[in-house]
């Protein structure tokens, strides 16, 4: 009867452990054949964003772009992990489109060989620091980048080849099968130690 349950038990865990990492990939927002941003980006370590790709000022774009609270991320830790992310789940050839081999499709970026999302991050004097995630029209030269610097108020509307990403986290709430799968596991816990006894 133990090995059973423990049987029964371990099974119901593994169901549960698949149906919750098979919630976690990030789904690409698509306008008109444009990716204008994704859904559940998971940045390591850091936890599950949505982000959106937009043009204009930093001030613009991030509430004024003047208090480090205005950025998702402000170490080079931080930046790095999410701009994997986005190299790995959004800027990638999919059904939805090849945002990775053909990056003119990607919001803000009109260049045909390559599009660089900035994540500003950091402030120096009147200079605004954003690392570049440079996804290129070859996968093989897509890379994390050296910084960029930017005064607040300086548009990048004009650069054919670069957008803001934009990261806003996101609240998890467990999908109600997690929830049952998760409850059954209580029960039969209780139930095995009650049995036990």
């Amino acid at each position: 009867m133990y090995s059973l349950s423990f049987s029964f038990i371990r099974k119901v865990c593994l169901a549960a452990a698949l149906l919750v990492s098979s919630n976690s990939h990030a789904g690409l927002i698509v306008t008109s054949g444009e990716l204008v941003g994704a859904t559940d980006v998971a940045v390591s370590g850091l936890g599950i964003y949505d982000v959106s790709f937009q043009d204009g000022s930093c001030a613009s774009v991030f509430s004024g772009c003047d208090a480090l609270s205005d950025f998702a991320f402000t170490t080079f830790e931080q930046t790095n992990a999410a701009g994997k992310a986005l190299l790995e789940q959004v800027f990638i050839d999919s059904a939805e489109g090849l945002f990775d081999s053909t990056p003119w499709l990607i919001r803000g970026c009109e260049d045909i060989s390559r599009c660089i999302a900035l994540i500003p991050n950091k402030f120096s004097g009147e200079w605004v620091f954003s690392k570049n995630i440079i996804n290129d029209s070859n996968e093989a030269s897509d890379r994390l980048s050296l910084l960029t610097n930017l005064r607040p108020d300086q548009s990048i509307t004009g650069r054919a080849n670069s957008t803001f990403a934009v990261f806003t986290p996101v609240t998890q709430v467990p999908a109600p099968a997690t929830i049952w799968l998760l409850g059954s596991v209580l029960i039969a816990l209780v139930g095995f130690k009650r049995k036990k006894s």
